[in-house]
């Protein structure tokens, strides 16, 4: 007889654990969502300049005519037109494509570049060479076509 009492307590104690669980989701959920709304936070250096926690970034992703991904392109990045048809005053360090065809630059400023990608005998020099204006605070992404 004990046990059959037992058992709507054990019941009604399950059922409650099941609602706190669906509570604690939705409470996940909601904190998840909420956090992406929120703008992305700066410190003040010890110059008073703002560091930025998220930075201006650029992912290319290079591919042949045929559409596949291209490992081990060369990537140079540049500021103006001239610099790139000079191939002079590189932004960043020289980047190779990794095995997905991509590559990341990271902590640039909100503007156009100019895009040099070589691999072997192909190149973009036909194709695409610049970027839009890049959004501040967010991954970029360009695709680049070499042939």
């Amino acid at each position: 007889m004990e046990n059959t009492a037992k058992l709507p307590l054990l019941s009604n104690f399950i059922q409650t654990l099941y609602q706190m669980k669906r509570k604690f989701y939705t409470l996940l959920v909601l904190l998840i969502v909420g956090c992406q709304a929120l703008p992305s936070a700066s410190v003040p250096d010890a110059d008073g300049s703002p560091i930025q926690i998220l930075k201006t970034a650029l992912q290319v992703t290079v591919r042949d005519n045929l559409g596949n991904l291209v490992e081990d392109a060369q990537i140079k990045l540049f500021n103006n037109k001239e610099d790139y048809q000079k191939e002079q005053n590189v932004v960043d360090q020289m980047k190779v494509t990794d095995s997905k065809g991509r590559v990341k630059f990271i902590g640039l400023d909100a503007k156009e570049y100019y895009i040099n990608v070589v691999k072997g005998d192909m190149n973009n020099y036909g194709a695409g060479i610049k970027t839009d204006e890049l959004t501040p605070k967010r991954v970029n992404k360009v695709t680049i076509i070499i042939e």
